[in-house]
């Protein structure tokens, strides 16, 4: 089955410039896998995090997770635009800018629109009753602790309620898509070409986005709304834009291949200077700054990573890779109604958090497997094209691109 949708899709095509050879990139597949499946861990840690905002919140709240969460969220969305950008170059240098629009919209617009209207109720009623309910606007609403799904049903139907929650992801990825499309269309087709003489050079991506942390951070902390966000409208651009350069230029991608350590290290030491800044009080643009060395360096360090070390493909990755866009929007709704049921019960933090990881995975996969793909109807909804048997990907070599 290859019906992925935009980050969750192949990222490798021929340019309409420079040769390249056409195949899926399994390194890229376990990136995207990777990032996915992380978002269990992830979204199962807020529950139980002290950073205020998830849809639902344990009483008894962990300083440990709140790291963990602290930690991924620096380099994990990033990420996602990373991906998202490289896919965009593979769509674009082989569809034309307008079915490229066309397959964006279809991809990702249409879930996006059926996750608000089907997935996304469920979370926000669990919101309400938990008084984690936030309006479009950021506006705080009291708990009613005492509404029931049906009652509240209607009432999300309305500008002030709906949401898109974590399906965000969709809504600025389409909005960029667009948005940017000239800027694209004339790099997939250029002929222009980039050499760096040194790949250390790559760090200097860190210097735009440390300016929006600082500048933008503190005006817009990160409440995605699209339209009143520009921190994140402007950092997770940046992002967007660094990957599709990524898939263009091949240079960049040997750079990565080159630095994979270095930047980890420098990632994991910008972290914790992070840590030390918050705790010794240091002046938030300290912070701000640190979050984007953390968040570009380790992302480097990933992409590099799986660049030199994951260019095999099997049979789990086989199943993986096409299961990750259903699984991306699906798992929210899981994971909050779980959570829903597990955090009144009187038990430590360790066995709601596993009760909630483990349930929200199998829930996710078992809708994934004996609803969705045994349904052909739901297949455009959730970005899926069609069914077909998944290929086994080439191997590293010889996928290598000429352009540089």
């Amino acid at each position: 089955m290859n019906a992925l949708t935009s980050t969750f899709s192949s990222t490798s095509a021929s340019s309409c410039a420079v040769p390249r050879i056409a195949t899926r990139r399994p390194d890229v597949d376990w990136l995207r896998v990777f990032a996915t499946y992380l978002l269990f861990v992830f979204h199962t840690s807020k529950v139980f995090d002290v950073r205020p905002f998830y849809s639902i919140k344990n009483v008894a709240l962990s300083d440990s997770l709140d790291v963990l969460t602290g930690f991924i969220h620096q380099w994990h969305m990033p990420l996602f635009f990373v991906l998202a950008g490289w896919s965009a170059h593979g769509s674009l240098a082989t569809r034309g800018a307008g079915a490229f629009v066309s397959e964006r919209l279809r991809k990702l617009f249409v879930p996006l629109v059926f996750g608000m209207l089907v997935l996304c109720p469920p979370i926000r009623w669990v919101e309400l009753v938990s008084g984690q309910f936030y309006t479009t606007a950021g506006r705080p609403l009291p708990a009613d602790p005492h509404a029931t799904f049906l009652a509240f049903l209607p009432r999300y139907y309305t500008l002030d309620n709906v949401t898109w929650s974590h399906l965000w992801f969709l809504a600025y990825l389409v909005t960029f898509s667009l948005l940017y499309l000239p800027i694209l269309a004339a790099l997939a087709r250029g002929g222009a070409r980039l050499e760096l003489r040194r790949s250390a050079v790559i760090y200097l991506g860190i210097l735009p986005l440390a300016l929006v942390q600082i500048t933008l951070r503190e005006r817009w902390p990160g409440f995605q709304n699209l339209v009143d966000d520009w921190a994140n409208f402007s950092y997770y651009s940046l992002f967007l834009l660094y990957g599709f350069a990524l898939a263009r230029f091949s240079s960049l991608e040997r750079a990565a291949e080159s630095e994979w350590r270095r930047a980890a290290v420098i990632g994991l030491a910008a972290f914790v200077a992070m840590l030390a800044a918050r705790e010794l009080g240091a002046p938030r643009f300290i912070d701000r700054g640190l979050s984007a060395v953390t968040g570009f360096s380790l992302v480097v360090a990933l992409i590099g990573f799986a660049s030199v070390r994951l260019r095999v493909s099997n049979r789990a990755l086989g199943w993986l890779a096409p299961s990750a866009f259903p699984v991306y929007l699906l798992h929210q709704t899981a994971i909050v109604m779980i959570a829903f049921v597990v955090v009144p019960l009187d038990l430590g933090i360790g066995v709601k958090y596993g009760l909630v990881l483990i349930g929200s995975i199998g829930a996710t996969v078992a809708a994934y497997e004996l609803v969705v793909q045994r349904v052909p109807a739901l297949w455009p909804l959730f970005g899926m094209k069609r069914r077909v048997a998944h290929r086994p990907h080439t191997t590293a070599g010889a996928a290598r691109r000429l352009a540089s």
